[in-house]
């Protein structure tokens, strides 16, 4: 029943007009059924229509069977007539209107509604999407009137004969055409510019992608038979059913899963109806989406098994569509944690481009189901079937069966990482910031106690410092007492001359060496160096207690700032070039107390004894 409620106002409007036409439109018929339809139909595609599964043509039905139902009822000689000798034409009026007007007013073309059944998400704002939109709908607005024409034709020409030919077989050709334009003009848009022409960027037909009337139809019930301690739920991503690479992947995982007492169960997406995310962030409000396919029924199964398996084959450097849209609808679920910390395994296989980042982005979306990543599993394929080293790829397969097995058994996990300490802090903090609006994810974290603990979130405790303090104190003077022997007895390039650098760099490295005691009596000075050119960085030399020390980056508030290329102090420096004339001549700058810039030859004129 539900695979066909999508076409219930279609379907009783053919009925509506072939009982019309076979009773002549007589009004003691078309009273109670133009009223009944009206009724019955309005609340439904209402319903429909804010659930995002009724377009704007559904709801012209609603407007067709009110006029009809105003007419028959109240106007039986004025609009009743009209509904009754012009009936299809009325229709095509309708949809006309539909299609000319809501684009003239800023609204989106009706196309859309169909388009975004194929489209990816992200080209929905492009304005190729748009545009391509724009134009379809035009083209059947204009096809809706030229219908409307068809259908009067046997009143303004009686001659005609056969009215069933304007009335039904011309009709349906005209939308079958619109259907094929449909199809054919997007991609020939996007070659014009240039463009690839495999993503949709328009509707591929007038009709809804029927739901999936049966959840899990393609998922086997629990075998009562199976004597297996766990179970296992494999989501697979991959079109390629069973006979796939993933399929035979997982294949080999499963021989050995059974061994580790675990029932694998492997659920094919492409069997299933899952919607795309439409990003209304309902779930963090509410704590469940609103849409009804097939994903909630998935989702629980991975909730409720003992261990996780996430396959996909790459697919243009990702996973593939079939997967994506699972995920992205898992949303609700990853601002959620599971409190359970069971194993998962993240599948993955590749021609030889990728499968270990998707690997990556698999295992780390495992958490969202209440699993931590035991293990990546990839494999590079050489066609159906062929694997690069086959041998090897069944014995990772055995490998991770076992850890699987006794993760299970023995309810192990890793230690905590840093992604969980980033889970925890980023989604931690933003439920709380937001707790008015995610108002399900915080009772969520409030529920659970982790909101304010991280070792709670995890599962795990702070183990107490292993380290005698009085130990760590007399290493810790043990290493000062050596720094300052090394600073009392200065190595041979610490007590060089500056004037002996090749790099800037070298040359502030070695000026506490040669500083003047004597001139720096009493002094207390950060000079800063800038310095750019050959080389490039910032340091900056600080004076006090007749000592020197360098640092690297700006200083706090420095006395002097000097501003100069490498080559310039190099020359300054080696007395190729008077520092005064190359100050005054603007070869480098100067900032702060200019004094103190002064000084410098004299501060720094020590010999090294």
């Amino acid at each position: 029943m539900k695979r066909y409620l999508p076409y219930a106002g279609w379907l009783c409007l053919f009925f509506y007009n072939t009982l019309g036409g076979i009773t002549h439109f007589r009004l003691e018929i078309m009273r109670p059924l133009a009223l009944t339809l009206f009724l019955g139909l309005t609340p439904l595609l209402l319903y429909r229509r804010r659930r995002g599964q009724a377009s704007d043509l559904d709801l012209d039905l609603i407007v067709y069977f009110f006029l009809a139902t105003l007419g028959f009822w109240l106007f039986p000689d004025g609009l009743g007539r009209v509904m009754a000798l012009y009936a299809n034409t009325v229709l095509y009026l309708v949809l006309c209107l539909t299609a000319a007007v809501p684009p003239l007013l800023g609204a989106a073309p009706f196309t859309t509604f169909f388009a975004r059944q194929s489209a990816p998400t992200a080209v929905w704002d492009t304005p190729l999407f748009k545009e391509i939109n724009r134009r379809l709908t035009a083209f059947w607005a204009g096809l809706f009137a030229l219908c409307a024409l068809v259908t009067l034709a046997p009143h303004l020409w009686p001659g005609l004969g056969r009215p069933w030919l304007f009335y039904l077989v011309l009709p349906m050709a005209l939308l079958g055409t619109g259907f094929q334009v449909n199809r054919w003009y997007p991609a020939q848009r996007r070659r014009q510019l240039g463009l690839s022409p495999g993503i949709t960027a328009g509707p591929a037909s007038l009709e809804e992608a029927s739901p999936n009337p049966q959840i899990t139809a393609s998922v086997p019930k629990e075998n009562t038979k199976m004597m297996a301690k766990f179970k296992a739920v494999a989501i697979n991503g991959s079109p390629h059913e069973g006979f796939g690479n993933t399929s035979q992947m997982l294949a080999m995982l499963k021989d050995s899963l059974v061994q580790e007492g675990f029932d694998l169960e492997e659920i094919f997406l492409a069997r299933h109806h899952i919607e795309y995310c439409a990003g209304c962030a309902l779930c963090l409000e509410k704590g469940a989406c609103w849409i009804r396919d097939d994903h909630r029924a998935l989702a629980h199964k991975l909730l409720e098994a003992d261990a996780v398996i996430l396959a996909s084959p790459v697919y243009f450097r990702n996973v593939t569509g079939q997967m994506k849209t699972f995920l992205d609808r898992s949303l609700g679920y990853g601002h959620r944690p599971r409190g359970t910390w069971k194993p998962g395994l993240a599948v993955c296989v590749s021609a030889g481009w990728g499968e270990t980042l998707v690997a990556q982005y698999l295992a780390q979306t495992l958490r969202v189901f209440g699993a931590f990543a035991l293990g990546q599993f990839t494999a590079i394929a050489v066609g159906p079937g062929g694997f690069v080293g086959r041998e090897l790829v069944a014995a990772r397969a055995a490998d991770l069966a076992r850890d699987l097995g006794r993760a299970a058994r023995e309810s192990r996990r890793f230690p905590a990482s840093d992604q969980d300490l980033d889970y925890w802090h980023f989604m931690g903090g933003l439920v709380a910031e937001n707790r008015e609006f995610m108002k399900a994810d915080y009772e969520h974290w409030q529920k659970l106690g982790i909101l304010e603990s991280f070792e709670a979130y995890i599962g795990q405790s702070r183990s107490e410092p292993a380290m005698d303090p009085e130990l760590r104190q007399a290493h810790l003077q043990e290493l000062m007492e050596r720094q300052k022997n090394r600073s009392a007895a200065p190595s041979q390039a610490t007590a060089a001359e500056p004037q002996s650098g090749q790099t800037v760099r070298e040359l502030l490295e070695m000026m506490p060496g040669a500083l003047n005691p004597d001139a720096a009596a009493g002094l207390t000075a950060t000079y800063q160096f800038e310095v750019s050119g050959s080389e490039n960085f910032t340091a900056h030399l600080r004076i006090t207690n007749q000592q020197a020390v360098v640092h690297e980056g700006p200083a706090d508030r420095p006395e002097v700032i000097i501003k100069t290329p490498a080559e310039v102090w190099l020359a300054v420096s080696r007395g190729e070039l008077d520092g005064a004339q190359a100050f005054m001549t603007g070869k480098f700058k100067a900032e702060g107390d200019l004094g103190l810039l002064m000084k410098l030859n004299s501060l720094f004129s020590r010999k090294p004894s």
